[in-house]
């Protein structure tokens, strides 16, 4: 289903920011498991969100699922578990799912696709790591980690899992390894270190992004690659920079314009003053460059996600 979506006349539209509408709606996202708290505490308000974005025009909703797993620390006997036991990480991993295919009927009568996420081990330490990829597990502390969520998100019926906000190739490695076991669909996002204008893109962790090419080749069940959760005027060099190494179709889903200061824990906003609010983003371009599915990640809302359904449907 992702493959011919892809390959359609027009773009795919994607979601944009879950966090950003919920704390529009009043809620405090401060649980060690974000979103994936709502699951539990106020899957109504959840739903809501999801069927906010189907009907804003979205043919991808993703799962509340990134930030799923335990909240791990690294001793000298490896990984050790103070947050949800693997039963509930695959159970909660397994309602997202159905909670979002459930709400985006609610939401439109279109097919949507159901993109379970997946985000980097860095997302449950709270501290930014996500965007750093400044941590180091070994390839069986990753998967141990990783598997319960993957395997629950394929089980429960994603169409595609959204390996995404990716800082660290090793980790990378290990997580397109785990899907591939599933034989579900896959993309693989990564974010980049702010390289400055004239810096060749790269992963946080220091990787050219065109290693993601080679990743991709070895792992057929990724379909798409490409970047989120970076500044927009980083995509276009970055979908310059993978459209040379592969012939995937490309992913752009970018913040709001906003950036994440790490030591604050706050956005900053120098978008604003830089142009890079939604209305001035290039999309045409994007979609020149290859991107075949685009949307919005943190601070991007669903009246953001209906405005940019109308510039992909016009390639404006």
């Amino acid at each position: 289903m992702l493959e011919t979506a892809v390959r359609s006349r027009r773009p795919l539209v994607t979601d944009g920011g879950l966090g950003t509408a919920l704390e529009s709606r009043g809620i405090v996202l401060d649980h060690v498991l974000w979103s994936a708290g709502l699951l539990r505490d106020d899957p109504d308000t959840l739903a809501e969100v999801h069927a906010a974005f189907a009907r804003a025009g979205a043919d991808i909703v993703t799962t509340a699922s990134y930030q799923i797993g335990p909240r791990a620390g690294l001793t000298d006997t490896g990984l050790t578990d103070t947050g949800p036991t693997d039963t509930a990480v695959r159970r909660l991993s397994a309602d997202s799912v159905t909670l979002a295919r459930e709400a985006s009927s609610r939401g439109t009568a279109a097919p949507v696709l159901i993109a379970g996420s997946v985000g980097p081990f860095g997302a449950v330490l709270g501290d930014g790591s996500e965007y750093t990829g400044d941590y180091a597990l070994t390839d069986a502390e990753f998967a141990a980690f990783h598997r319960p969520r993957i395997e629950a998100l394929a089980e429960a019926g994603a169409d595609v899992i959204a390996l995404e906000t990716q800082p660290n190739l090793a980790e990378i490695r290990v997580i397109a390894d785990l899907v591939e076991e599933t034989r579900v669909p896959a993309w693989l996002s990564v974010t980049l270190a702010d390289g400055g204008p004239t810096g060749a893109p790269r992963l946080p962790d220091g990787t050219p992004l065109t290693a993601l090419a080679e990743v991709a080749a070895a792992h057929p069940t990724v379909r798409a690659v490409g970047v989120n959760c970076v500044r927009p005027a980083q995509v276009s060099p970055a979908l310059e920079a993978l459209a040379a190494v592969s012939d995937l179709p490309l992913i752009a889903y970018p913040n709001s314009g906003e950036t994440y200061d790490a030591e604050s824990m706050t956005w900053q906003d120098p978008g604003a003053e830089a142009g890079e609010r939604l209305g001035a983003w290039p999309v045409a371009d994007w979609i020149a460059r290859g991107a075949r599915i685009v949307g919005g990640c943190c601070r991007t809302t669903p009246a953001d996600i209906a405005e940019l359904v109308l510039r992909a449907s016009s390639r404006g």
